[in-house]
């Protein structure tokens, strides 16, 4: 995962959407039921950004059952939920057409289904899509020197009290290093803030400081919700 090249995209979702979707003839846009697999606020932002989904229209919401937080998902099955509710809205709006997710790890394994209650222009098929992979970024566990936040976020422990900060950053050289900070200074100026984009410091000891805290606004491929 350390070396994906962005950790805010997913170029799988974005081959196995667009295959689905052109094999059905369907256009995003001609979608108005979805469900995206819910495991966590990423996973349904990044799907929804390689899709062409905006998050945040109340017209086409982005789950058909609550999510699997709310709805649940017995055994991994969730989104065999997502299809069967599909199904009931379906036949009750037969000229719609539906779309589900799934999703398996860390973003790592994906199925798009495309479903209507009409019969479909081509045969079902398996589809094969092959992402078009960038190179991979180069995870770096030795590095010193300056770096700019790309992600981040803090992990508590059982009382509810702060434990550590987990910083990835970006190397001039387009390196990643991973930073785990018990320094509550650190802390708690990632929590009082959104840090990315900020430049800091990396010690040989994996120590960190804040070289410059100026607020930026996350940009396209960093603004999910980890």
């Amino acid at each position: 995962m350390t070396e994906r090249d962005r950790l805010a995209s997913s170029p799988a979702i974005h081959a196995v959407g667009r295959g689905a979707l052109h094999h059905a003839g369907v256009a995003i846009d001609e979608v108005a039921h979805v469900d995206l697999y819910s495991c966590f606020p990423a996973a349904v932002q990044i799907a929804a950004r390689e899709l062409g989904l905006a998050i945040d229209d109340p017209a086409r919401p982005l789950t058909v059952t609550g999510g699997l937080t709310f709805a649940g998902g017995p055994g991994n099955n969730y989104s065999a939920h997502a299809i069967a509710t599909l199904v009931h809205l379906l036949r009750r709006d037969s000229d719609a057409y539906g779309l589900a997710t799934a999703m398996g790890w860390y973003l790592t394994k994906h199925a798009v289904g495309i479903y209507s209650a009409r019969p479909p222009r081509q045969p079902f098929a398996s589809l094969d899509s092959q992402p078009q992979r960038p190179p991979a970024r180069r995870a770096r566990t030795d590095y010193t020197g300056p770096a700019t936040i790309e992600a981040y976020t803090v992990v508590y422990q059982r009382d509810g009290d702060p434990d550590a900060a987990i910083v990835s950053a970006l190397t001039p050289d387009h390196d990643r290093a991973l930073i785990r900070t018990p320094d509550r200074d650190i802390v708690d100026a990632i929590l009082s803030n959104d840090p990315i984009g900020w430049s800091i410091g990396i010690a040989a000891d994996q120590g960190l400081t804040i070289e410059d805290p100026t607020p930026r606004t996350p940009t396209a491929d960093h603004a999910v919700s980890l």
